[in-house]
């Protein structure tokens, strides 16, 4: 009886050793073949993306590479801890507000309607009220500043998003946003003109 649990003992032990030793190699294919990847992606022939993935690391590379998609040349001016990257989409001049300490970015569209200073009290109440009117319901923040040195009151739009890599189609969801601008901006300017007819009659 003592020789068969001692034959049994053996047939484990044979066993488990030559599980182990099958585990090891195995794992060492593994590493062999994890390394032997790591060499080719650092092979610049084989991965010609490689700045880009860089650049999506950060919120202004993924901006940047987001309006290259779209077919913009955008410029980047750094101030202090924010990055403001200037383009052009269909013809209009836009200005984003980034930083690479956060995942939400700030697009403006400014002074794209203006008038003198210097206007009629009833038109420039108008221009007030139709901005308080649009702003219900449009999908970007219209509003209005004063500037005394060139004497004019300037409209502007303004939308902050969340702006990250895993957000499907970003170059499509970004250009969704830009075209809300182009509706804001018809809104005003047809309200406005239909305070302007009513005025006249």
């Amino acid at each position: 009886m003592i020789h068969i649990i001692i034959w049994v003992v053996m047939f484990l032990v044979w066993y488990l050793y030559r599980t182990y030793k099958a585990s090891v190699e195995e794992n060492e294919e593994v590493y062999q073949a994890s390394e032997s990847n790591t060499v080719n992606d650092n092979n610049p022939e084989e991965n010609v993306n490689v700045e880009t993935c860089l650049d999506e690391r950060s919120t202004t590379g993924l901006v940047l590479t987001t309006l290259r998609k779209i077919g913009c040349e955008p410029q980047v001016e750094p101030q202090d801890n924010f990055n403001y990257v200037y383009f052009t989409f269909q013809g209009e001049k836009y200005t984003i507000e980034c930083s690479d300490d956060c995942f939400f970015i700030n697009i403006y569209d400014t002074w794209w309607y203006s008038i003198s200073i210097y206007s009629d009290v009833e038109e420039i109440a108008n221009l007030h009220k139709v901005i308080n009117q649009a702003n219900l319901h449009v999908n970007c923040t219209l509003l209005y500043t004063t500037n005394n040195e060139i004497e004019e009151i300037g409209v502007h739009s303004r939308k902050n998003l969340l702006f990250i890599k895993e957000i499907s189609e970003l170059d499509k969801y970004l250009v969704g946003v830009l075209n809300g601008f182009f509706k804001a901006q018809k809104l005003v300017l047809t309200e406005l003109e239909k305070c302007k007819v009513v005025e006249t009659k």
